[in-house]
């Protein structure tokens, strides 16, 4: 019999005050069963489903996804049941799932009775404030049969009800286009109400909205004055309700212990001091409607203990171990006002000391700070006044101790570190403090591990700097610059999606990408859009930047077969982008234009990074930037973009998009053949040159065959070292792979001379570098050189998703790896695959989910078609 399991509400479970007022469902199946033949969902008001808002009834279908509701109209507020039963290939029944549950939020203006309000000041240019404290008390009944809290805030917002934190997402309500869109979220809070007097006490910080922003510190980029909106309703078992809402009839002081909150900068923090709560709050404007998240939050995870060291000038410092983006706890005992300052940092320099040189950008104070309450910082106007180099992110906490026994843990800033210089007279002892990593709360979906430890260690890093930067947006660094880069976020997808499940996660931020999209199409290289056009709009449609917004939603829909995806994005993000290239077209030279019999499918026009941080020694016989045109880099991908446009329009029945992207797509691969291939494969050790016309499918017959044969060459050439940057990495291996070298791609995979992956493993990194020597004015956490990890689950181990329920195994071994295995826990199911080396061939294990099918190719060409099971090959 089959059983269901992993029921989920638009990839969520059990989630509360979505939006999606037809949302989708999916599970999976395990059971003695090969397959489903029919399902049935049904949909309730009630748990003992005597109330149905939706019955499929029974549906003759193997999909276990992509279920959409299409019941009666869904209102703000309503809780609706979920259950599933299915039947098998034989029409055996299955018992009822277990139920799960969604809740829809508020879905219209006139829900929000709350009104908008700040602390009772008026900021001042260049002035940092305390955070906001704010308080209402009021009454409650007995016999609550259940209550919500609907909040949101331009800030970072903390609520706690009877001194309980209010559920476990921090540094809410995450980061979005302000200008255009604010998330809330809803939290079930019954059980910390009381019968009686209650206090709802909440803290608004700057965050995002006003605070230091990217590497240069720019603030109020969304606005100077923080707001919060929150709206908690209780509702009795009589039936009867009462709200409480945020309004001038909220006591309001900025004078609690929190005296100084940036997410880069940092915190100081006065434990000596409590809010007082004596002012009121005042209203405040604001005209955008908050919108659900429909997303996962940001919670806390690992925890860390610290070893201490003392560095050769004397000085304190801790090291956990892992470089993680995270909060620091501790607990101490000093004297009333003794001081404790701690430096956050990711580097020991050459002669052991800690080191902030890579993190660092630097800005001229105003003036220096006199009282703490005052907070005058300088930041990115260094062209106006005198003074000392300030440098920025800070990455500091100054705690002032109470005299008594202090507890602290960092509430509305967010570092990236592994080191912790501490500078205190206050007795302190290792154990008094714990390193907390915070990222978005997704499922770590897949693993890989092998008889090769480096390159087991170089998928954890990889993994750790996907947990490092995936915090409510996939940022470049947790440090210097902390912004949503959107070529980073395209060439990681798979290698993302294989190791966390981020199907919610990567639709949230589409929407933020769309945000910043202008109305030609254009979109920002950072999403959310955060202002410097000149730097971030002018990169914004680099190629392999800009194509994010067709990259991502078009792998979306491959590795999920979510097609609404598609549908959503289409008119605006997708099709905006693809028009604008097509506008662009054509050489930027009236003579090249002339001579070019393609120059109509031709792309160069705009600004390009082109094959961004390529290996120091490569780039030193390239241009790189803005300093040349990137006609290779930019006709290639038209070409590949154009290509997956007119595969979605086929999708989506959209027939005459379906023959212009098709025409372009074409086009471009001829333009790119005269431009760049009419006298065969390009005489050039430089790897991306060689890999890009491959990759992108670009060369087909025997100059395929040359510019594979070329790139082995430029392979061996180099030693086996790694040559390529951001734009072609993920590419390298499987193009090896596809040209029969495997043996070569393995020997780039394990090679240990820099630059490599394995030779940062060497130097005992714990997360994947920006460039590939870690310089030190680089970032030690950025996951993009990562991208090789999709290799190992879809080559190494074979694993790929190849459309709805089906999978295509393919293992790959080789190197001198004797064994290796890996698992995905796919929106279908479990799939695991492990091969071992044996004396007489290889052993293959391969496990297939329930109620799906695989094509299972062994590298001695056997072909096995299965359904879901256990087996087991054995080959020569």
């Amino acid at each position: 019999m089959l059983q269901i399991q992993q029921v989920r509400t638009e990839y969520l479970i059990n989630p509360l005050g979505i939006d999606r007022v037809n949302p989708t469902f999916s599970y999976t199946l395990k059971g003695d069963s090969n397959s489903q033949s029919a399902y049935q969902l049904v949909c309730a008001y009630d748990e003992s489903f005597e109330h149905i808002a939706y019955d499929t009834g029974k549906v003759e279908s193997a999909t276990m996804s992509g279920i959409r509701y299409q019941g009666k109209s869904l209102k703000s507020r309503d809780r609706i049941f979920v259950r599933i039963k299915v039947w098998d290939e034989h029409g055996i029944e299955s018992t009822w799932s277990e139920t799960s549950f969604f809740e829809m939020g508020l879905l219209n203006p006139s829900d929000w009775k709350a009104k908008w309000t700040s602390g009772n000041y008026k900021p001042k240019k260049n002035m940092r404030w305390p955070v906001d404290c704010f308080q209402k008390l009021f009454e409650a009944g007995e016999d609550i049969d259940h209550a919500r809290l609907y909040i949101t805030a331009c800030g970072l917002y903390e609520a706690k009800l009877n001194g309980a934190r209010v559920g476990d997402f921090v540094l809410a309500p995450g980061c979005t286009d302000y200008r255009k869109r604010l998330q809330y979220q809803t939290y079930d809070v019954a059980e910390l109400l009381q019968q009686g007097e209650n206090a709802l006490e909440i803290q608004l910080a700057d965050g995002w909205y006003r605070g230091s922003i990217g590497c240069f510190g720019l603030t109020n980029v969304y606005g100077r004055q923080t707001k919060l909106l929150c709206q908690l309703e209780i509702t009795y078992a009589d039936g009867t309700a009462e709200t409480i809402v945020s309004d001038e009839s909220f006591r309001w002081s900025n004078d609690g212990p929190i005296r100084f909150a940036d997410l880069k900068d940092g915190e100081i923090y006065d434990a000596s001091m409590r809010s007082s709560y004596s002012g009121k709050a005042l209203l405040a404007k604001e005209k955008r409607i908050p919108v659900s998240s429909n997303n996962v939050p940001v919670t806390e995870h690992e925890v860390f203990a610290p070893t201490l060291i003392t560095t050769p000038k004397g000085k304190k410092v801790f090291d956990f171990g892992q470089n993680i983006a995270g909060f620091i706890s501790f607990n101490l005992k000093g004297k009333k006002g003794q001081i404790v300052r701690m430096r956050f940092g990711e580097l020991m320099d050459d002669e052991g000391e800690f080191s902030q040189s890579n993190i660092h950008k630097h800005h001229k104070p105003v003036k220096e700070i006199g009282k703490i309450t005052e907070m005058k910082l300088m930041l990115g106007k260094e062209d106006k006044v005198k003074g000392e180099m300030q440098p920025t992110p800070k990455q500091e906490l100054e705690f002032i101790c109470s005299g008594g026994e202090d507890h602290y843990k960092m509430t509305f800033a967010v570092f990236g570190f592994q080191y912790v210089q501490i500078e205190t007279d206050v007795t302190f002892a290792a154990e008094d403090f714990k390193a907390i990593a915070v990222y978005s709360d997704l499922e770590e979906t897949g693993d890989f591990v092998c008889s090769n430890e480096d390159v087991n260690k170089l998928l954890q890093n990889t993994r750790w700097s996907m947990k490092g930067n995936f915090l409510d947006l996939p940022t470049d660094c947790p440090t210097r610059e902390r912004l949503g880069w959107t070529g980073e976020g395209q060439t990681f997808f798979y290698t993302a999606n294989y190791l966390m499940g981020a199907m919610p996660f990567y639709r949230k931020w589409l929407h933020d990408i769309e945000d910043g999209q202008k109305k030609n199409g254009k979109i920002s290289a950072v999403a959310p859009y955060v202002g410097m056009d000149l730097l971030y709009g002018n990169t914004g449609n680099s190629v392999g930047w800009g194509d994010a917004a067709v990259l991502i939603p078009y792998r979306y829909w491959k590795l999920y077969g979510d097609e609404s995806i598609l549908s959503e994005f289409y008119d605006g993000l997708m099709r905006s982008y693809a028009m604008l290239m097509i506008k662009n077209t054509g050489h930027k030279d009236k003579k090249a234009a002339k001579a070019n019999p393609f120059n109509k499918y031709t792309y160069e026009k705009g600004f390009h990074l082109g094959e961004w941080l390529e290996p120091a020694d490569v780039q030193d016989t390239v241009k790189a930037g803005n300093k040349k045109l990137h006609t290779e880099v930019c006709t290639a991908y038209l070409h590949y973009t154009m290509d997956c446009m007119a595969e979605v329009a086929h999708v989506l029945g959209r027939s005459e998009d379906e023959g212009l992207f098709k025409e372009y797509a074409d086009g471009a691969v001829k333009a790119y053949d005269w431009l760049f291939l009419r006298e065969g494969a390009p005489d050039t050790d430089r790897q991306a040159r060689l890999i890009r016309p491959l990759a992108l499918g670009l060369a087909e017959g025997e100059k395929k065959k040359a510019l594979e044969d070329r790139l082995v060459q430029a392979v061996e050439n180099r030693g086996y070292r790694i040559g390529t940057g951001f734009l072609s990495t993920p590419f390298v291996l499987p193009v090896l792979t596809e040209a029969g070298r495997t043996d070569v791609a393995y020997k780039m995979l394990e090679n240990e001379q820099a630059p490599s992956w394995l030779a940062e493993v060497k130097t005992g990194a714990t997360t994947m570098w920006e460039d590939w020597e870690g310089s030190e004015l680089i970032s030690r956490n950025h996951y993009a050189q990562g991208a090789v990890c999709q290799w190992l689950f879809d080559t190494v181990c074979g694993i790929r998703v190849d459309g709805v329920n089906h999978f295509v195994i393919k293992p790959v071994p080789g190197g001198t790896l004797t064994w290796a295995e890996g698992y995905y826990n796919s929106l279908y199911g479990m799939v695991r695959v492990k091969w071992e080396k044996k004396e007489n061939g290889i052993h293959f294990y391969v496990e297939i989910p329930c109620n799906t099918a695989a094509d299972i190719q062994l590298p001695n060409g056997e072909m096995h078609t299965v359904s879901g099971g256990n087996y087991e090959f054995e080959t020569n």
